[in-house]
């Protein structure tokens, strides 16, 4: 009784100390109305003579002696049956929302060790909406956005996903829509095609009437993209729509037969029509490439058809999946939701009369929103070379938060590219470091750069202009942050632990290898019995399909992206099985009664997570333990004492290039000013279009030389970054960041998220 009165009184006091703290009034009734229905029924269920089934049950074995009908079990059973019909009746909801709320708890806590959501806000409440999100991680890309998106979402997945097992089952709970892809019904032409350079394609023992019709594509081997069948003359003969690239010697060729999407346009259509939200991912595959691929043309399609064929306005969510070590268990990742695209009145006009140029402008504009909420870089590297800038830009000890992080992540890097496209421009290459292209080849009227648009004090009318000391500056910068990267990736240190090294001795070292014993005690025989068996069979499993899928694709540089799915998919399909071998286990080998042996079996996901949480803190000590060790070596101790003063250097360098470049920059440069990301990755799209620094099909000797550099020289995608470092969220120019209202953090918190160089 005494814990009824309290319960309420504490639930509340603690809801006016958080209200306190975020400056939001909040309603008693909202409060007190929860939590005083919850206990009238606990009260009503408790006490006999208050319960009404049992009063009601009561006065009619009273009025209808021991033989009446009424009774608390014949009430109980009717009501289960009830229960029943309603459960099979919304069989659907109820078997999306437990599904949902199953992956929430997983992937949010177990998979991944943290999941941050931003911009929710810009997703519409009701209506008709469309999810296009950047396709990074295959599966996990859908489960992620489901589980924690707050409404539901049906997602557009391949037919070969769909026809999987496991996938296709959660497909199906989260009402899917199969979309057959002509490239996953491709093969292998027969013979040989010879390309003279026109429409032409002549063909040495094929059989062009038996396996190709009009509308199909074939891929050639050294040509860029597919070229689809305009008409069929022989069967050694047919028409193209776009002439073929000249070749002497003739070539290979595969064929994507046309696939007929009618009935799928329909579910989509009939969805959009209910209110429901899609989603889409328009590069058409997943990859694990640090920008986009080029999309494919149905997002278009649908939202034009949508207005032309149903009178529907669906406006168009960006949706960012940014990972960080996305393809390892305990990695991090921030959802990022960006502002709606409305498609524009001209668009849907031109849609009438040019139906390929309407789609084509209008996958720009969702390229451009879908840039807007990740961080685009050419490659790696330069992804590495961005954070690394973050966190010298920061003052020691301030605290961001992800929205934070990922905007001050996208001002660096549209800044980085307008500099080094000035760069190129004025002085040659950069050397490798985000080769960016040339102004002059994005159309003036398209373009949304501050460099194109903005003259600096003695610029000429072109522009801003680069001195050769100021290129000089560049080049020197970009040779000591490479170096000092180089030589923490020697020296085993991440940037945070370089401002403690100084301090840290053989006491330091004592008690990190305490702390590391403890963590093994804690978690050893948990990580070995439960854990430790699935971790190896899904790591060698998903080992084997990165191989498969890296090397049946043109696009995927190492094939990270199909890691985590398969780990997760083996995981959850070896789960059932070790915890049924336990538990005959259990009930054969002791002679504990049915509820012991039910308890325990119970308790057992509870230790497995203890173990692997320990386990997450014993690799964050070891992290702490590898330099402290190398620090006892006197050459090693020496060049760690340098670090300090030589990243203070390169903080005083940064600043100043900062100052010097950001207000040439436009609006990125200022922290007080809301940037709107959709101008600055207007220009960052068309950049990257007319650079064609990413083609759909790159050629196979291009590609084995980029993934053997990232074998040897690149970090695993994602592992490099920190949601957890400070900024400012008010200041005045870039180089001067204000520390108003911002928190200080403790060394262990910034280890906590640091990303590994």
């Amino acid at each position: 009784f005494l814990a009824c009165l309290l319960l309420p009184a504490i639930a509340i006091t603690m809801m006016q100390g958080v209200d306190q703290e975020s400056h939001q009034a909040t309603s008693w009734y909202d409060v007190a109305q929860p939590v005083t229905a919850g206990l009238l029924i606990t009260i009503l269920l408790a006490v006999d003579d208050l319960n009404p089934v049992k009063v009601f049950c009561s006065y009619a074995q009273y009025w209808g002696g021991s033989d009446a009908l009424i009774s608390e079990g014949r009430i109980g059973l009717l009501c289960a049956i009830l229960l029943v019909s309603l459960a099979v009746h919304m069989r659907e909801e109820l078997l999306y929302t437990c599904v949902k709320l199953f992956f929430r708890c997983t992937f949010n806590n177990v998979f991944f060790s943290s999941v941050e959501i931003v911009g929710m806000d810009n997703l519409p409440k009701t209506g008709p909406v469309i999810l296009t999100g950047n396709h990074n991680n295959q599966f996990v890309d859908g489960a992620l956005l489901i589980s924690n998106c707050e409404r539901q979402v049906s997602f557009m997945i391949a037919q070969k996903s769909w026809d999987k097992p496991m996938v296709g089952f959660l497909a199906r709970a989260f009402h899917c829509i199969p979309v057959s892809r002509p490239q996953d019904i491709a093969f292998s032409g027969a013979g040989l095609v010879v390309r003279d350079g026109s429409t032409t394609l002549r063909g040495e023992g094929t059989s062009f009437k038996k396996q190709l019709g009009v509308g199909f594509s074939i891929e050639i081997s050294g040509e860029p993209k597919p070229l689809k069948v305009k008409e069929i003359v022989s069967d050694t003969e047919l028409v193209l729509e776009s002439a073929a690239s000249p070749s002497e010697t003739p070539s290979k060729y595969k064929v994507s037969p046309k696939v007929d999407q009618s009935k799928m346009f329909d579910r989509v259509y009939t969805g959009l029509k209910q209110g429901r939200c899609l989603g889409i991912f328009p590069e058409g595959g997943s990859h694990d490439r640090t920008d986009l691929l080029p999309l494919k043309a149905g997002v278009a399609i649908i939202a034009l058809d949508a207005m032309q064929k149903h009178h529907m306005t669906v406006p168009i969510v960006p949706v960012g999946l940014n990972y960080f070590k996305g393809h390892r268990f305990g990695g991090r990742v921030v959802v990022e939701f960006g502002p709606p695209i409305i498609v524009p009145e001209a668009i849907y006009l031109q849609y009438e009369s040019d139906r390929h140029g309407a789609v084509e402008d209008l996958l720009r504009l969702v390229a451009t929103g879908m840039r807007s909420v990740i961080v685009p870089t050419p490659d790696y590297h330069t992804l590495q070379q961005i954070y690394m800038a973050r966190r010298l830009y920061l003052p020691d000890g301030l605290k961001l938060s992800a929205e934070q992080t990922m905007d001050l992540n996208r001002r660096f890097a549209v800044g980085l590219k307008k500099v080094l496209d000035l760069r190129t421009r004025m002085g040659g290459d950069t050397n490798g470091m985000s080769k960016a292209p040339s102004s002059e080849s994005i159309p003036k009227s398209n373009s949304n750069s501050s460099l194109d648009l903005k003259e600096s004090n003695g610029s000429s009318a072109e522009g801003p202009t680069l001195t050769p000391e100021d290129i000089e500056f560049i080049d020197a910068f970009k040779a000591e942050v490479e170096d000092y990267m180089s030589t923490l990736k020697r020296l085993g240190l991440r940037d945070h632990q370089v401002r403690q090294i100084g301090w840290w001795g053989v006491g330091d070292l004592t008690g990190r290898l305490l702390y590391l014993l403890v963590t093994l005690l804690m978690g050893a025989i948990p990580q070995m019995l439960f854990n430790f068996p699935l971790m190896f069979i899904a790591s060698r499993w998903a080992s084997s399909e990165q191989k498969k899928a890296l090397k049946a694709s043109t696009v995927k540089l190492a094939a990270r992206d199909v890691v985590m799915s398969y780990k997760v998919l083996s995981v959850l399909s070896l789960i059932p099985v070790l915890y049924i071998f336990y538990g005959v286990l259990i009930v054969t080998c002791t002679k504990w009664t049915w509820t012991s042996d039910i308890l325990v079996l119970l308790f057992l996901p509870f230790m497995s997570y203890v173990g692997m949480k320990a386990s997450e803190q014993g690799v964050r000590a070891w992290t702490d333990i590898l330099p402290a060790f190398k620090r006892l070596m006197p050459a090693t101790r020496a060049e760690q004492d340098k670090l300090p003063e030589r990243r203070a250097r390169l903080q005083k360098k940064l600043n100043v290039a900062v100052k010097k470049f950001g207000p040439i920059l436009g609006d990125i440069y200022y922290t007080n000013k809301n940037v709107d990301w959709l101008k600055e990755m207007g220009w960052f799209t068309h950049a990257a279009a007319n650079a064609a620094t990413m083609p759909p099909s790159p050629s196979q000797d291009s590609l084995a030389a980029t993934r053997k550099a990232m074998a040897t020289t690149l970090p695993a995608p994602g592992v490099t970054e920190n949601g957890k470092d400070g900024n400012s969220t008010e200041a005045g120019p870039a180089g001067e960041p204000a520390t108003d209202g911002l928190t200080k953090r403790s060394g262990a918190k910034q280890q906590e998220g640091e990303e590994a160089d």
